[in-house]
């Protein structure tokens, strides 16, 4: 088993360049062909534009080795397997590790920006040293870069808290640097609710002017579905019982477990129109195979939402969420079944739930009181 090899270098012909990857567990380093029985000595190179070449040549020869199961590590020669860590390197590997992992693609580009910008903030002094050295001053002041609001600032130190994680994980001893600097007052979007007769005008307006949001908001407001990721990639084969139910297996779910959801008449009688001439694995929206990309409807609802908002339909922080939001809070009205919304929004935590309901506004308090846990003497 082995990691993908990645080249180290700089711009400084005085400093050795070399590749860096995991072979079973151990990390290696290569500074030159002689474990390939290649004559390639990238650090030997006169200028630059020779060493890079000498460095691709020798990385093509290593990747072909490692595939054809022929590199071998002669462990009794210590040079190749090093035990420091320098910070552009370890956060490297790092970065690699995470992206190798079942996370979301949102998540993985939140990885690669904080990434990106603590490199490019860090002097090459900092990133050549061991990471050990960096000091909590030096992760505050790059924090400070993203100062403009509470929220923002807590999602960057919470993405720079999962790289410092994932490097401690490597080095076996714990770097408790973002945990140690300071945190922010964050301030919870609120997806506004609908009130009946503004639900009804939107959904007009969105079936005269763009029947695919339409569609979706449909679906998210009467299955309880997440728009962006769940009802994108809904396919014609996901609805199932003369469509009266919707099937999703645990990777196509925020909650990662089977979830069927009831179809009502309403969303039924728009998809019975359009199921038909579909295949099984159709996306309902692009009508082939590939669904729209993650973008669609958030830049969909942009466009629209400024007309809407200009001809008085909807208001600011309604979004296409709020028909979910719209949809649990209509429920909880009907019902004061906290675990009955729990089961039907997907979620795992009753606390989640309970966050929904916050355009019940002043019935907050009585909701949480309500679902909390009952001890009787």
């Amino acid at each position: 088993m082995y990691t993908e090899p990645k080249i180290f270098s700089s711009e400084d012909l005085k400093k050795r360049t070399y590749i860096l990857f995991y072979l079973n567990g151990k990390r290696i380093r290569i500074y030159n062909g002689n474990l390939l029985d290649k004559d390639i000595h990238p650090n030997r190179a006169i200028n630059l534009n020779d060493r890079s070449k000498s460095l691709n040549e020798l990385l093509f020869e290593l990747k072909t080795a490692l595939r054809n199961n022929t590199f071998k590590l002669e462990l009794d020669i210590p040079q190749h397997v090093e035990r420091s860590y320098m910070t552009e390197e370890i956060f490297t590997i790092a970065l690699n590790n995470k992206l190798d992992t079942d996370i979301s693609l949102e998540y993985k580009r939140n990885l690669k920006y904080i990434h990106s910008d603590l490199m490019n903030f860090l002097t090459p002094a900092e990133k050549q040293a061991e990471v050990h050295q960096l000091k909590v001053s030096r992760i505050e002041a790059f924090l400070s870069k993203y100062n403009s609001s509470g929220t923002y600032y807590m999602n960057k130190r919470r993405d720079l808290s999962v790289m410092f994680s994932a490097v401690s994980k490597l080095l076996q001893q714990p770097l408790p640097l973002v945990k140690n600097t300071s945190t922010r007052k964050t301030k919870s979007k609120l997806h506004k609710i609908y009130e009946t007769e503004q639900l009804k005008a939107v959904l007009a307006y969105l079936k005269a002017h763009h029947q695919h949001l339409y569609l979706c908001c449909l679906i998210t407001y009467g299955c309880f579905l997440r728009p962006h990721k769940e009802v994108r990639n809904l396919t014609s084969g996901h609805f199932k019982k003369n469509i009266t139910e919707i099937h999703l297996s645990g990777s196509e779910n925020k909650g990662k477990k089977v979830r069927v959801v009831y179809i009502p008449d309403y969303v039924r009688n728009e998809l019975a129109l359009l199921l038909p001439s579909l295949k099984a694995t159709d996306n309902i929206f692009s009508k082939n195979v590939n669904a729209y990309n993650e973008a669609y409807f958030n830049t969909a609802w942009t466009r629209c939402w400024k007309k809407m908002f200009k001809l008085g339909i909807v208001q600011k922080n309604h979004t296409v969420y709020s028909f979910r939001h719209t949809a649990a809070v209509n429920v909880y009205n009907r019902s004061k079944d906290v675990n009955l919304l729990k089961s039907l929004l997907g979620h795992s935590s009753i606390l989640v739930t309970l966050k929904y309901l916050r355009g019940l506004g002043e019935y907050n308090e009585e909701i949480f009181k309500d679902a909390a846990p009952r001890l009787e003497f």
